[in-house]
């Protein structure tokens, strides 16, 4: 490929970086669905719909940095157990909808995505799994970096809004644990001052695991701007005009289906005795305080909405 010349090629990999990707950073931060997830904006269902378009990314990223763990320009950084994000969002995704983890994939929302995906996330999962299937997957560290290094720093903040958004107990970290990145050298919580560590370490691995190839540092720059591009197109999904909805199925259901909800209506006020009886049994049974018990309600509380809605 051919090297522009508008950059100092002589900068280490992640200062290069940093100087080579400015603008299309702060487009993506001020693109209006990334305003609107900083302040803690989205609907907890619009919230839950990212998270999962999110999961499927960090799962392309994870898989590819995996298989190439041992890849040259690759290795200095690859540390999933201070890293890896795929985990984390399933929990946060199995809180927040109130499932247990191993079935939220099954859920609806998840299913009406999988049925009929945006294609900003399309493009961005694709492109992942190209890099990852590629024979020098150099680029993929261009992709880590701007997700993990973004997650280190902005995701913080955002870990705050989105607590105090859908209510959650940021002591606790339940549905938040996305934001959640260890210590260096323990397994503890990491602060602030910590992350700083944390970028500090992930940029010198770049800086080692390039060097000085110029041809590398002007693949891996061009890399990082796409990615940052292709973030910010999932973030316009979340813009607010035609906000993300949940995307239809393939095959519209038949008119009359409604009419199965027909027998659930004829006492709905039992209905609802039933429900908060058993979910008040399993909290009890939990205990309040238990992580379980906690997502259970509200788990519940989402439920009793949908069919309210219903209604």
């Amino acid at each position: 490929m051919e090297v522009n010349n508008d950059y100092d090629f002589s900068l280490p990999m992640a200062s290069l970086l940093r100087v080579g990707t400015s603008e299309a950073h702060e487009a993506a931060e001020h693109s209006q669905g990334g305003i609107r997830l900083v302040k803690g904006e989205l609907d907890k269902e619009e919230y839950v719909f990212f998270l999962m378009m999110l999961w499927h990314v960090y799962a392309e990223l994870e898989r590819g940095l995996e298989t190439h763990a041992s890849y040259p320009t690759l290795q200095p950084t690859y540390n999933p157990t201070l890293l890896a994000r795929t985990q984390s969002l399933s929990q946060d995704i199995s809180c927040l909808l109130g499932v247990p983890e191993a079935e939220w994939q099954t859920h609806p929302s998840h299913s009406s995505l999988m049925a009929s995906p945006p294609k900003p996330f399309v493009e961005y999962t694709t492109r992942l799994r190209e890099l990852s299937e590629s024979s020098d997957p150099t680029r993929l560290l261009a992709h880590a970096y701007v997700r993990y290094l973004g997650d280190m720093s902005g995701g913080q903040f955002i870990r705050r809004r989105i607590a105090k958004a859908y209510d959650l107990d940021m002591d606790r970290g339940d549905g938040i644990r996305f934001y959640d990145f260890k210590k260096l050298d323990s397994s503890e919580s990491a602060n602030m001052g910590d992350l700083k560590k944390v970028k500090e370490w992930y940029r010198d691995g770049m800086n080692t695991g390039i060097g000085d190839d110029t041809t590398l540092k002007a693949a891996v720059l061009e890399e990082a701007n796409k990615a940052f591009k292709l973030n910010a197109r999932i973030f316009d999904l979340l813009s607010g005009e035609g906000r993300v909805q949940e995307p239809q199925p393939a095959v519209p259901a038949p008119k009359q289906a409604k009419a199965l909800y027909d027998p659930i209506l004829v006492s709905f006020g039992g209905l609802l005795s039933v429900a908060m009886t058993v979910g008040l049994a399993h909290v009890v049974y939990m205990g309040a305080s238990n992580v379980s018990g906690n997502c259970v309600l509200r788990g519940a509380e989402y439920w009793l909405r949908s069919i309210l809605s219903i209604a």
